[in-house]
């Protein structure tokens, strides 16, 4: 199970940062070639106000810092996440906690393939613990 970190150790993997909402977009003039456009909104329909948003590549053991931008993100809204132009993971896994959130709680989504993907609603059912996702 992913765990979470300090910010800093994906600094230092990644080299600068990877993602940012739309308030504070990063631009960076570096851009390569095989990169991949990975923004996208995501939504809430979980049924809870979402207070923390972790995205990390599926390939990595950790956690990055809360990358939502802002302090809750209430159930039927959306948030615009962008992602650093050199980023070239294709496929995201997505870790939220909400108002109330305990930490055996843990729900997230697996496996996006964020390259194909420009809208993301997140679903949950609290009684099974399933989540589910709709794409676009």
């Amino acid at each position: 199970m992913k765990s979470l970190i300090l910010f800093a150790v994906l600094a230092v993997s990644f080299g600068s940062t990877a993602f940012t909402t739309t308030e504070n977009p990063i631009k960076n003039r570096n851009t390569t070639t095989n990169c991949h456009n990975l923004d996208f909104t995501l939504i809430n329909e979980t049924g809870y106000n979402i207070s923390s948003i972790f995205v990390s590549p599926t390939t990595e053991n950790e956690w990055g810092e809360d990358i939502m931008g802002r302090d809750l993100l209430n159930d039927g809204e959306s948030v615009d996440i962008s992602f650093h132009p050199g980023e070239n993971d294709k496929k995201w896994d997505i870790y939220v906690t909400w108002e109330g959130y305990e930490a055996d709680e843990d729900v997230h989504w697996i496996g996006f393939d964020l390259s194909t993907i420009s809208e993301i609603t997140l679903f949950y059912e609290a009684k099974t613990g399933k989540t589910w996702a709709v794409t676009k």
